[in-house]
């Protein structure tokens, strides 16, 4: 018999297909007036899209303290490299503490580095930075980014909150830490039961890169740090919506996404692409998350990344694609 959540998640994903095949239908009727040259590889849906300029993406890695996942950063850093992708890596602290050598790699191949709470990921009950005091979240920070810093040789400036759980008082302690980027305001997105975030609070912040303001982070600012939200299309832009609805729905997704914003913001994690019983998860983590977490996900992550390509997205480092913008 089939659980709620079972039940909720065939739904949604029956919705969401249905959808898709609507749009292929417009998509056939529309490429038989409009389709480009006969020697154009693209697919329609994809020439349209990248007819609109300076569409860029962001490649974004996860890196949690999952014991056992190690091996999956390792591919995820052959993976960049036969793709030519250059990622922005957050990570967890204690994992840069006990794999510093691998974090020194993911720098000598040219990624961007980041922290992602201290010990996020081990945690039966993970680090809130919706509730905890200034205190807290500073020490948090602070932790992570030493164990950064040691491990790779930089300080890193880039933050992502465990579980896009992030409020007003993380940005004062960010502020104080000198970080310049968040990534953490989940923008457009709430997961309907099945992932982290469960609350409207921010839904309606931009969904380009703004300044963040100390009295609400869905409200552009005037703070030091420039926010660059993860995007989502109710449901996230991530892996874990890639290995559990589909590359269709993806593509879809992509695509709605792209007719309010130029820039789309992905995330995994290493711990996806390796076999769950491999790993060390918190007896509380879900199982509908643990489902499907295999290394033939690369394949699946290797067939979105040429979508995005053939669809004209460059990829880009915030710090990059951030440092010809003059008006933030």
């Amino acid at each position: 018999m089939k659980t709620k959540a079972s039940y909720l998640l065939d739904n949604a994903k029956t919705n969401m297909q249905k959808k898709v095949e609507d749009q292929e239908k417009y998509k056939t009727h529309w490429a038989s007036s409009q389709a480009p040259s006969e020697h154009s590889d693209r697919s329609p849906d994809l020439w349209h899209m990248s007819a609109r300029t300076c569409l860029q993406w962001h490649f974004t890695i996860d890196v949690d303290w999952v014991p056992g996942s190690e091996v999956g950063l390792e591919g995820l850093l052959d993976f960049c490299d036969r793709r030519r992708l250059k990622a922005t890596i957050f990570i967890a602290g204690r994992f840069a503490e006990n794999y510093a050598d691998l974090i020194g790699e993911c720098r000598r191949r040219g990624h961007e580095l980041g922290t992602h709470g201290w010990e996020h990921g081990s945690l039966e009950n993970d680090e809130d930075f919706r509730s905890a005091s200034y205190d807290q979240q500073r020490a948090w920070i602070r932790l992570a980014t030493e164990a950064v810093e040691k491990a790779s040789g930089i300080r890193p400036i880039i933050f992502r909150a465990p579980s896009l759980w992030i409020s007003e008082t993380t940005l004062r302690a960010l502020e104080a830490e000198g970080y310049r980027y968040d990534s953490s305001v989940p923008a457009r997105r709430f997961d309907c039961g099945f992932g982290r975030v469960h609350y409207l609070k921010y839904f309606r912040a931009p969904t380009e890169p703004y300044r963040l303001s100390s009295s609400h982070l869905r409200l552009p600012g005037h703070s030091s740090i420039i926010e660059i939200a993860p995007s989502a299309f109710l449901l996230p832009t991530n892996m874990a919506s890639l290995r559990t609805l589909g590359l269709p729905v993806l593509r879809w997704m992509v695509r709605r996404i792209a007719r309010r914003a130029s820039r789309l913001v992905f995330y995994c994690h290493p711990y996806e692409f390796v076999h769950a019983h491999r790993q060390s998860f918190p007896r509380n983590m879900s199982k509908w998350n643990m489902q499907g977490m295999k290394p033939e996900n690369f394949s699946l992550l290797d067939a979105f990344v040429e979508h995005m390509i053939l669809g004209g997205y460059s990829s880009t480092l915030f710090a990059d694609s951030l440092s010809q913008t003059h008006d933030l």
